[in-house]
């Protein structure tokens, strides 16, 4: 990540202008200071923002999970998810029901889980929620990773939990399937099915796309291959065509809509411009894509293991259990037979302002090496 690609995601509104951001140094993996979070440019691309939602959190400590622990493929289906519950749904999401529609699936190498991109999310079968056609390979999105922070600690406007590389304990509430649901509170002022236009608090976007960039956003993350001219199969509600009540957690989460008195739009001197002010176009990047639902079967350094989810309700685990951060020593050891240092991790090694990282073949039984 650079300067001006952070940048961008403060214009974008998907960082606050109170958050303070940097990139990594000559280091190799994240080493946060104190009051740091870690969090990776293509989760952003993904529609991740800062704050995290109260749904985001809540998933991360439901399931023992930090942000590497996520492929970049697996925000695009939480936010799908997210998508679908507060524009069609117009329900605040929760994990429980988001359990009944997806599972998580682990990702090891050498019967171990992985350090980065440890959890995938997979849709369950028989479901109604639709299969979101991600792309298939994984290039280098955990080096897209960069710091951010509070400027008032009195303020908390990231919502993440601490930093700790280790990968995933015990595979907490993994095996999850809720059965019922109870309304989750969220963070939000309120939901996408409620917003008022294009200067609505809770747009990550102050500018009106059209419908070519909308395709191109979209085929830049998924497989979908959106025509330009696409149109609306059901256009998502807003509040000047709110939903009909065809649920009783509508009335629990949102009272009586026409007494509720609403959070202002938020302008700045920027929005003056009208509707051409704002940034919302995607650089040209290589694929940065993670698991999805059609991938081709993994290569054997990153072969699957084979975890069947649930088929009945089990209960969840109430508390995550906080691990010591791995020293140094547990990700490198030296390889036995070159003396060249080896990691056990996934952090690629590449020399600082490289265009790709440098590749080497993995002998039978041997890990995974690089050089810098």
């Amino acid at each position: 990540m650079r300067e001006d690609d952070i940048a961008r995601l403060v214009r974008l509104r998907r960082i606050p202008p109170e958050v303070i951001t940097s990139v990594p140094g000559e280091e190799i993996e994240p080493r946060p200071e104190p009051g740091e979070r870690v969090v990776f440019g293509a989760h952003f691309d993904r529609e991740l923002g800062l704050p995290a939602s109260h749904f985001f959190r809540r998933f991360l400590d439901f399931f023992g999970l930090q942000p590497h622990h996520l492929p970049a493929n697996a925000c695009i289906l939480l936010s799908c998810y997210v998508a679908f519950m507060e524009g069609y749904a117009v329900l605040w999401p929760n994990v429980e029901f988001w359990s009944r529609l997806f599972y998580i699936k682990a990702q090891t190498i050498e019967g171990h889980l992985r350090t980065c991109g440890a959890a995938s999310i997979y849709s369950r079968t028989g479901t109604p929620f639709p299969r979101i056609p991600t792309v298939d390979s994984v290039k280098n999105w955990q080096m897209s990773f960069f710091y951010v922070r509070n400027d008032n600690p009195a303020f908390d406007r990231l919502n993440l939990p601490e930093y700790n590389p280790a990968p995933p304990v015990g595979r907490i509430n993994w095996g999850h399937n809720a059965r019922t649901t109870d309304p989750d509170a969220e963070m939000r002022v309120h939901k996408i099915g409620h917003m008022s236009g294009r200067l609505d608090p809770t747009r990550t976007s102050k500018l009106e796309l059209t419908k070519a960039q909308v395709a191109r956003r979209v085929n830049n993350v998924t497989k979908a291959n959106m025509p330009e001219n696409w149109d609306w199969g059901l256009p998502p509600f807003d509040r000047a065509s709110p939903p009909e009540l065809l649920f009783d957690r509508q009335g629990i989460e949102d009272g009586d809509l026409a007494e509720k008195v609403w959070t202002p739009d938020h302008v700045d001197p920027a929005d003056q411009a009208g509707d051409e002010a704002g940034d919302d176009d995607l650089p040209e990047v290589p694929d940065q894509g993670g698991q999805g639902e059609h991938n081709p079967p993994p290569s054997p350094e990153h072969q699957e293991e084979r975890e069947e989810p649930a088929e009945s309700g089990t209960g969840p685990i109430p508390a995550v259990p906080r691990v010591r951060p791995p020293a140094l020593g547990d990700f490198c050891a030296q390889g036995e037979e070159t003396g060249r240092r080896r990691v056990h991790g996934c952090w690629r090694l590449r020399p600082r302002n490289s265009l790709s990282p440098r590749r080497f073949r993995r002998r039978p039984g041997e890990s995974l090496f690089f050089v810098v």
